[in-house]
């Protein structure tokens, strides 16, 4: 799969190249064929430097040569046409322009197709935006977690999983999608300073951000919980502060049947939150 688009690639660089040639050497031929052989030798100098030549030498030489040859065009006494003259002046740096344009697709889209894999790898790891893993990895660290505490005779193991979600992110994407973001950014720089190492980061898309807390006693955890809303007051979205939900649930033995996998979980962790949103419309319907 990753050889066919790099071949397409290069077919199609080729066939604009070589359509480009046909079409030049005809009107050539047609309106000045008297300089249709010095035309033919400066094409296969001007292909030549754009395909074997690193970018910045060939553009030297291209200026370079234009430069002397122009000189010799225009100052010097050569009996052929203006039109003949303009021609040979043009030949040359176009033919090396558009081959080293084409070597530069061929390079650049052939790096993508061979390095699809890696990269597709990486996007599904990692939110391009707050640079922090994505669900993809909270699912394989939740069922490690959730097998520790099926197999730990003791039954003292336990993680929490907290979500904080945006409220109203999505009329704020719509209208301001560059702050929207920005704003993203600060969230998730405000949860790497003010959350433990041993706690793991997670963006799930959509204004929502995940933690995963290992054997954190509450006061540890409800600590930390206060600081990261206090700091998180502190975000600004064109000076206005984002308004969040929260939502936690603790696993342990008691209960891990109960969320075998991270879906689950976050199921309950959404009604959480639509539970935050119908009481703080309550509350301020009687305000």
């Amino acid at each position: 799969m990753k050889k066919s688009h790099i071949i397409t690639s290069g077919i199609v660089t080729l066939l604009i190249v070589l359509s480009a040639i046909t079409i030049a050497l005809y009107y050539v031929e047609l309106l000045t064929p008297e300089i249709s052989l010095a035309t033919v030798v400066l094409l296969i100098i001007g292909l030549a430097t754009g395909a074997l030549l690193p970018n910045v030498v060939s553009t030297w030489v291209i200026l370079l040569l234009t430069t002397i040859g122009g000189a010799i065009l225009l100052l010097g006494d050569v009996p052929v046409s203006l039109a003949s003259k303009i021609v040979l002046l043009a030949v040359f740096p176009i033919s090396a322009g558009l081959m080293a344009l084409g070597r530069f697709i061929v390079i650049r889209f052939g790096w993508i197709n061979v390095n699809r894999h890696d990269i597709e790898r990486y996007t599904q790891h990692y939110d391009q935006v707050t640079k922090l893993q994505t669900e993809h990895n909270a699912s394989k660290m939740y069922l490690k977690a959730t097998r520790f505490i099926k197999d730990d005779i003791d039954l003292e193991l336990s993680f929490t999983v907290t979500a904080i979600h945006w409220a109203h992110n999505t009329q704020f994407k719509q209208f301001h999608p560059a702050d929207y973001d920005e704003a993203l950014r600060q969230m998730a720089r405000v949860l790497k300073d003010s959350r433990l190492p041993s706690e793991s980061l997670y963006y799930l898309g959509h204004g929502t951000f995940l933690i995963i807390s290992h054997q954190l006693s509450t006061e540890t955890y409800e600590k930390r919980n206060s600081y990261t809303k206090e700091q998180l007051n502190q975000v600004r979205c064109l000076e206005a502060v984002p308004q969040f939900k929260w939502g936690k649930v603790v696993i342990d033995d008691a209960n891990v049947t109960q969320y075998p996998t991270l879906d689950e979980t976050l199921n309950q962790l959404r009604r959480q939150m639509e539970t935050d949103l119908v009481v703080e419309y309550l509350q301020g319907e009687r305000s």
